[in-house]
């Protein structure tokens, strides 16, 4: 029995259809759909019903990370796939997932993800192959509460290759007002993290982070090689590097006039 698990929060206002899009490609695959929603005021839930999701609420968090382990919790699956309501299974990645399944060799499966931002598949920029664990025997994996890190998995990990037929297709965003807004939420949060955990604000950490944002995503990973987005992302991942760091600033002014 394999279980889809998925967290949403107003995903219907989306456009796109990119919740009607995740649900269609797993339906008739997998055995159960659970869906966590965190307090939408919108037709997510109403859409999720239409495919025979079991519904799930939990308060709204800040990143999913901080749900996953509640959301894998409520599946009855002996495997499980966790989604991102903008991803999408394709019927190649499908096969694959039953013969892993079906062999039973591995605990968990570290799946390429073809990230296509402002409709364009980023092939470069190190967001390809961009692997994530999202397939897995119910147990095997855990995730802690902070963003953007790997879960710890107990037991075997397969590493699929980095083929677009075996990858989840994750439209991530529309568009640059998408993009600014999503990465303001991270580096607050991102920030927090560091804060609590004794990391400061520094001239040298300031210059620093978005300088090796572009020495990695633009020459090391050829961000050149897609062009003005190359470029567009690149510049605007160096803009999130100096976010946390002014936001880790203010928090440190923030306790000091406390």
């Amino acid at each position: 029995m394999i279980s889809a698990v998925i967290v949403t929060y107003n995903e219907a206002n989306n456009e796109a259809k990119t919740l009607k899009n995740c649900l269609s490609s797993i339906t008739g695959y997998v055995d159960e759909i659970v869906v966590v929603d965190l307090g939408s005021n919108d037709d997510s839930v109403k859409i999720a019903k239409q495919y025979q999701a079991k519904i799930f609420t939990h308060k709204k968090v800040d990143f999913v990370e901080k749900v996953r382990d509640f959301a894998v919790s409520k599946a009855q699956g002996d495997w499980i796939l966790v989604l991102d309501p903008d991803e999408i299974i394709t019927p190649t990645l499908w096969k694959k997932f039953k013969e892993i399944a079906s062999e039973g060799k591995f605990e968990a499966v570290n799946i390429p993800r073809k990230n296509i931002f402002f409709g364009r598949f980023i092939k470069h920029t190190n967001w390809w192959p961009d692997n994530h664990v999202r397939f897995f025997k119910n147990g095997s994996v855990k995730w802690n509460d902070k963003i953007h890190v790997y879960p710890k998995v107990y037991g075997r990990v397969l590493d699929l290759p980095a083929i677009e037929d075996l990858a989840i297709i994750h439209r991530g965003y529309d568009s640059i007002q998408q993009f600014i807004d999503r990465q303001n939420r991270y580096s607050s949060v991102e920030a927090d993290n560091l804060y609590n955990e004794g990391g400061r604000f520094s001239w040298t950490s300031f210059f620093w982070w978005p300088a090796r944002e572009f020495l990695v995503r633009f020459i090391k990973h050829q961000g050149f090689l897609d062009g003005f987005y190359g470029f567009s992302l690149t510049y605007l991942m160096m803009v999130y590097k100096i976010m946390v760091l002014v936001k880790l600033w203010e928090r440190g002014k923030e306790r000091r006039e406390e």
